[in-house]
Order: C-alpha cells, then sequence, then structure tokens
C-alpha cells in the first residue's frame, strides 16, 4: 500500500472516495481504506474534510442505489455510516468560506468536475500551515493536480484490489 508520513503531528484531509469506500463497503477499496485510516489513528493523527464530502458521499450512494449496486438496507447502512464517520472528521479550522478563492485557484484550467477536489487540496494546503498534512484519495487525478500546482502537502493515492 502507498503510504505517506505517518507521525502524531500529522493532519489528515480524508477525501470523499475514502469515506465512500468506508461507508458503502465497496469490495476494491475497503480493505485499504480501513487499514490507512487504522494506521492514522494509530498514530494519533487528526482527521479533516471540506463540508463537501457530505454532498458527495450521498450523491454516489444515491447513485449506487438507483443503479442496484446498493440495496435499500445498504444504501441505509452506508448513510448511517457515513454520520458515524463524520464525528470523527473536523471541519476546517476557518471554515469552508476560506476555502472557495483558493480551490477555484487550485482548478485553474481544468475541467469543472476537478472543483471538489480543489476544495480538499485548499485544505490541505491551509492545514500544511499548522501540522504535515497528508491528503488520502483513492482519485490519482487529486494527485496529479497537486503536482501541476506545486502543492507541498503530499496526496496519498490508496490501491484498489
Amino acid at each position: 500500500m502507498t503510504s505517506g508520513t505517518t507521525t502524531s503531528s500529522v493532519s489528515v484531509v480524508i477525501d470523499a472516495s475514502v469515506a465512500i469506500a468506508l461507508c458503502a463497503k465497496e469490495a476494491d477499496k475497503l480493505a485499504n481504506a480501513e487499514a490507512k485510516m487504522k494506521e492514522y489513528a494509530k498514530n494519533g493523527c487528526a482527521f479533516y474534510a471540506p463540508g463537501v464530502i457530505i454532498a458527495e458521499c450521498l450523491f454516489v450512494f444515491c447513485n449506487k442505489l438507483a443503479a442496484g449496486k446498493l440495496t435499500a438496507a445498504e444504501h441505509n447502512s452506508a448513510v448511517l455510516n457515513l454520520a458515524t464517520l463524520m464525528m470523527q472528521i473536523q471541519p476546517p479550522p476557518t471554515g469552508d468560506k476560506s476555502l472557495v478563492k483558493r480551490a477555484e485557484e487550485i482548478r485553474g484550467a481544468l475541467a469543472c468536475k476537478r472543483s471538489a477536489d480543489g476544495i480538499y487540496l485548499a485544505l490541505a494546503e491551509e492545514l500544511q500551515r499548522a501540522a504535515n498534512t497528508e491528503v488520502v484519495t483513492f482519485d490519482g487525478g487529486m494527485r496529479a493536480q497537486a503536482a501541476a500546482c506545486s502543492l507541498s502537502p503530499p496526496v496519498v493515492v490508496l490501491p484498489t484490489i
């Protein structure tokens, strides 16, 4: 598994792809997501995410339900799992509003579908000022976006099975 620097002084920005894997129990991602989150927790890392994580997760859960990839019971469980997970994740210290301008700068000339990624990366950049910070995701495009902007917080891309 790809791993970043995990020490007790690390803040971790959780991307929606990881939350979805955990909450919807995605077979090709769950084991790696659980292992990485346990590693972070063992090392005393603090977890953060912007508010958009909730909308992204609920949207994906709904699409999975509509496509027959989740039963009604599994969908309900995923939603409840998300509510539980969010109790362990802190919001941006200065609020989501502080991320808007920088997120759009990070998105730059990239496609609109990268807009939400910019919010996660802007949060990581903000947190990096106070502590070592990583972003954890299953989205390799997020790492490429961060590299294109020369952002310093590392993006840890977890592999799928």
